[in-house]
Parts: C-alpha cells; structure tokens; sequence
C-alpha cells in the first residue's frame, strides 16, 4: 500500500453498523419479528447446545453469530470470526464499545482474554 498523505479531520466518528450490545441480566435481542425471530432463536439455542467445552468453533455470518451469546455456564471455547479474529467472545457493554471490534456480520463484539486478529485471506486458508 502507498500513503500519498494522510489528513487529520476533525469530528471524525468511526461509524457503526450494528451495535450490538450486553447488557448484564437481560436477554440479547434477536433480529426479527414474529414467528421469523421465534424461529431464529430456537435454532440459536439448539446450535449453543451443541457448543462442548474445550471445542474451536467457526461462527459465520447471520445466525451463527448470536451463538457465542447463549452459551451454558462454564463453556469455555474459542469462538473465531470468519473476519479474522480468533478469541471473540460476548458483544459489549455499553462502555466496552469499540468501532474497530466487529465480528464477520459487521456486529460490535470483544475479545477473549488471548485472542487475536488475522486478516481475512488467512481466515479462510
């Protein structure tokens, strides 16, 4: 990559496409209306149900990327994002928010005690 300059703008604001966020003793909100979001989250939970402790899962995008938010208790694996992050865990509390964390589905999320990042191409290799 060649830089010709770079420019310092002010108020500049990273934009988010979905913030996704955690809130500690409440339910994560599942995309959806009706029967379609009924459906989404009994296929979500089933997945999580599938989820043994110790495993290394591949969460793509879409559905899969709500699995890592219904996991049982005491589940402890690592989740990689089909983007390039090995180590994603839960979405955010509101004040852990950040721009340049997002998961494969351009969702806000953090990162696992460990984890890492990667680019894409080595993502899929």
């Amino acid at each position: 990559m060649y830089v010709d300059r770079i420019i310092r703008g002010t108020n500049y604001e990273k934009p988010i496409e979905f913030r996704m966020i955690s809130t500690p003793g409440e339910a994560v909100i599942i995309p959806g209306k009706g029967d379609a979001r009924i459906g989404r989250e009994r296929m979500v939970r089933r997945a999580a149900k599938e989820i043994k402790d110790g495993m290394y899962v591949n969460l793509g995008i879409g559905i899969p990327t709500l699995v890592s938010n219904f996991l049982d208790p005491g589940v402890d694996i690592t989740l990689q994002s089909e983007n390039g992050i090995l180590g994603l865990d839960r979405f955010p509390m509101e004040h852990e928010i950040d721009a340049d964390l997002i998961n494969a589905g351009k969702q806000t999320v953090t990162l696992a005690r460990g984890g890492s990042y990667f680019d894409s191409a080595t993502s899929f290799a």
